[in-house]
């Protein structure tokens, strides 16, 4: 081996020694699906309990690929049956300019009920409920709801985020 081969390789070691020492330094932890507490979820039910129409639509194909991104497999024949309630939704009125509304905030709250194969409720909780968004616009109809929709869809993925955490960590 030259030198430059054992410097590279130097290099590599270095960089390697010094990511795992921050990466373990900030509290992070790379677990694997052997690490879950279940490994198998029947993702039963969205329910949409505001006047908002096609909340848990979006709930649901965002909460479905999150839980599949976190190592969770679907099925229908799993012993753990998650259900989703989606308990509030409010548009509020931050700011105005001559009438027109151009800043908005959006609010949501959100139940989510594991049960066991049986149908006992093993945990209830909300996942850091009330998530809260916000979005600037201007004055045009289809501006406005184009934010909104992305807004919406961004403040669905926080809430299924913080939901499997809560399902892999809480105890």
């Amino acid at each position: 081996m030259n030198i430059a081969e054992k410097r590279k390789i130097l290099n590599i070691f270095t960089f390697l020694l010094i990511f795992s020492l921050i990466l373990q330094s900030c509290g992070y932890r790379i677990y694997t699906k052997a690490d879950l507490p279940f490994q198998e979820l029947y993702f039963r039910n969205v329910e949409n309990l505001t006047l908002e129409p096609g909340l848990q639509d979006k709930m649901r194909k965002i909460a479905y690929q999150t839980l599949i991104d976190n190592g969770f497999t679907l099925t229908s024949s799993a012993s753990r049956v998650l259900d989703i309630q989606i308990k509030n939704y409010r548009l509020i009125t931050l700011s105005e300019i001559g009438l027109n509304t151009v800043e908005y905030q959006i609010v949501m709250e959100v139940k989510a009920i594991l049960y066991d194969e049986k149908g006992n409720k093993i945990k209830e909780f909300t996942p850091s409920s009330p998530f809260t968004t916000f979005f600037r616009t201007t004055r045009d109809l289809p501006n406005v709801i184009a934010n909104k929709e992305l807004a919406i869809d961004s403040l669905i993925r926080d809430i299924c985020d913080d939901m499997v955490r809560k399902l892999i960590f809480d105890k």
